[in-house]
């Protein structure tokens, strides 16, 4: 197996994987404490990362387009300072109503950023993605571990959330300059008949463009396995979204859990997490990923029964820690083979499942929290077997009849 080997934009975009997932994980950590000070519940709670996601799928397309006209690192530097602009306004939020607000120019440019990190780094390595892809997406689970760690230490000294909000937000400033230090884009913008998104041309007809990216778009929904894919993407990303958004709340409310106690949980999941993308980057070839994820997510059926199942704290931390491990592989994983599957540009692919994914990661938190309302916030984790059993069904279906993956990235 060739060694791994890093170029620059790899870090910035490692750097937008973790400002990206502190964006993200942030409203979960401080949900109850914004909830007790502007005056909402549970559902609306859900609410929150229901409109992030739904703005954040809104974009996704539109930063396809905005790729092939101005190239890949403008528009990603463009999504961080979005993204901070976004996080600046929530942090002097004074209502939910504003909350909402700010989380659209969240959403937004964590659309952005969603949607072109993955395809810049497919890009970068195009034969050999899977593992990169993987090594990099750890830093999205690290984002994750880092921020809940501190936001959670930090809420439990006493430090408003609102500070903790605004210094995510000029973290994301920094993110969103460094794409545009490190960027290689042409002056004139890339245009998306280039099979790399990137192009070097300056002059090219946006009209053109437009047809272009309207075609690829008709070729890839017509390939059957894309729809499979994409089932596999949704419930890969509720499966991952409903521990990132609930198990801090989990532990508070079930086993009476600080801030901090809850942050750890979370953290524990990003653990398993961490470990599972980077060992699946180091070990896994590309052409072993549909059998990882399938295997995967067998195993996270019985670790999310084992979650709803346990009935301490430090049980439902480690089985919580396993499903990272059997979760964390899937969105990178799923993206890269079907890259390699499927003859089609592969931003424009990546994109498409980024808007399967989406809707999985953001629904899926809400459809919890309206579970939790009406039952108990115990009762809300079964749907994430049900998840991961339609995730293996889908990918399954995805092998009959189809053609055998080649490292073609489109």
């Amino acid at each position: 197996m060739a060694r791994l080997t890093m170029k620059r934009l790899d870090y910035a975009a490692a750097l937008g994987m973790f400002v990206y997932a502190s964006s993200v994980v942030a409203t979960p950590i401080i949900l109850l404490r914004i909830a007790e000070e502007l005056g909402f519940g549970l559902a609306e709670g859900g609410g929150i990362e229901a409109v992030r996601a739904g703005f954040l799928l809104a974009i996704l397309i539109v930063s396809g387009a905005a790729a092939a006209r101005f190239g890949k690192t403008r528009s990603l530097g463009t999504g961080g300072l979005v993204l901070a602009a976004g996080l600046l306004t929530y942090s002097i939020a004074p209502s939910y109503g504003v909350v909402l607000a700010a989380i659209v120019l969240v959403g937004l440019g964590g659309g952005i950023l969603e949607a072109l990190l993955n395809p810049l780094i497919q890009e970068e390595h195009p034969d050999d993605s899977g593992r990169y892809l993987n090594i990099l997406n750890a830093f999205f689970s690290a984002g994750v571990l880092t921020s809940v760690l501190i936001v959670g230490d930090l809420l439990t000294r006493g430090v408003s959330w609102r500070v903790l909000i605004a210094g995510i937000g000029g973290l994301a400033a920094a993110s969103g300059s460094l794409f545009f230090i490190f960027g290689h884009d042409a002056a004139g913008g890339a245009p998306s008949t280039a099979p790399s998104g990137d192009g070097p041309s300056s002059d090219e007809d946006p009209k053109r463009n437009t047809v272009s990216l309207r075609r690829q778009i008709r070729i890839i929904v017509r390939d059957r396995r894309f729809w499979f894919f994409s089932i596999a993407m949704f419930c890969g990303g509720g499966a991952e979204g409903a521990f990132t958004f609930w198990s801090a709340s989990y532990i508070q409310l079930n086993f009476d859990g600080l801030a901090r106690a809850g942050a750890f949980g979370t953290a524990v999941f990003a653990v398993g997490m961490v470990v599972g993308r980077i060992a699946s980057g180091h070990l896994v070839k590309q052409e072993q990923l549909h059998l990882l994820i399938v295997a995967s997510a067998v195993l996270g059926v019985v670790a999310s029964l084992g979650a709803w199942a346990v009935e301490t704290m430090a049980s439902f931390m480690a089985v919580i820690f396993f499903s990272g491990l059997t979760i964390a592989c899937f969105w990178p994983s799923i993206q890269s083979h079907a890259a390699a599957s499927m003859e089609v540009d592969s931003t424009m692919l990546f994109i498409l499942l980024s808007c399967a994914g989406i809707p999985g990661f953001g629904l899926v938190s809400w459809i919890m929290g309206l579970v939790a309302e009406a039952r108990d916030l115990r009762t809300s984790l079964l749907v994430i077997p049900i998840l991961l059993t339609a995730l293996a069904g889908a990918m399954l279906a995805s092998r009959i009849g189809g053609r055998r993956p080649t490292h073609a990235s489109g």
